[in-house]
């Protein structure tokens, strides 16, 4: 934990030093941002460097027509609201359970089950926090830096009567040849567990941050068409991961993530950053 005056030293820095730095204090040793080898450095690298494409497509509520030209409207979680600040007309209109989140960054976000439970001036509290937060200066990831914030309203997808569990995919297109690797996290809200699993649903060895899930989810049953579309949103890009979920038969989209973690998730075992690096190219 970096003290106050540490803390407000690093908001001077370039965004090159910032990250590389901070990778530095992830990894214990420096990355190489001139010719990146590894995932993490790829990812670093995206961070500062960036293409124009990444800030529409992590536009949670900008993405959605990307998608529905890529693969399709069905797949989009039914939106009920998409709004600048949450007003109490809106609050009133929105059915007893959803999903209510900031389009512009990681982590705003928040479940509710039964809107009869919490206050309209809690929600809209929560909201304008978020909106008012700028996602780049807590993070330096460039291609979030003009998303204009917005509060949206979503449908609560349920799969058996819980809370889907969020399927990953890690795509990477080198060249037209398609490498995907499954990340599946667990009860994200409750005890996080994470596995991540080949396209033949084998769970593999690779470990992301978080301990395995004491029983591995089998293979969701449109594990074939999930392989597809993410094959197809992946086109025209080295490296994305696409997260989507099940819900009772279903395919619902999630969002487009192109610097996960912010490129400082530790991975093991320690060949595979030097493998996932080999697979991006750029």
């Amino acid at each position: 934990m970096l003290n106050p005056l540490a803390k407000q030293a690093s908001k001077l820095l370039p965004d090159v030093l910032y990250h590389q730095i901070k990778y530095a204090r992830v990894f214990k040793q420096w990355p190489n941002v001139i010719k990146p080898k590894t995932f993490s450095e790829k990812i670093i690298v995206r961070n500062f460097k960036p293409k124009s494409i990444y800030t529409e497509l992590a536009d949670k509520l900008k993405v959605r027509d990307y998608i529905a030209n890529t693969i399709g409207e069905k797949y989009l979680i039914k939106l009920y609201a998409a709004c600048p600040v949450l007003t109490r007309p809106i609050f009133d209109s929105l059915p007893d359970a959803f999903v209510i989140k900031a389009n512009h960054g990681s982590g705003f976000n928040r479940i509710v089950y039964d809107k009869n439970q919490i206050a309209f001036e809690e929600l809209s509290s929560e909201t304008q926090q978020w909106t008012a937060s700028n996602f780049y200066k807590a993070t330096r990831e460039k291609h979030y830096k003009t998303i204009p914030p917005c509060v949206m309203v979503e449908q609560l997808l349920l799969h058996k009567g819980k809370v889907p569990n969020d399927i990953k995919f890690h795509c990477f297109n080198r060249m037209g040849e398609m490498h995907i690797f499954i990340q599946v996290d667990y009860d994200r809200f409750g005890v996080h567990r994470r596995d991540i699993f080949d396209t033949q649903w084998n769970r593999t060895n690779i470990r992301m941050g978080l301990p395995n899930n004491p029983e591995p989810m089998p293979a969701p049953d449109n594990l074939e068409e999930m392989l597809s579309l993410a094959t197809r949103i992946t086109e025209q890009f080295s490296y994305l991961r696409i997260d989507f979920y099940e819900a009772d038969g279903k395919i619902y989209f999630g969002e487009l993530t192109f610097t996960p973690g912010g490129g400082l998730c530790k991975m093991y075992p320690q060949e595979t950053q030097r493998q996932w690096g080999d697979f991006f190219t750029d």
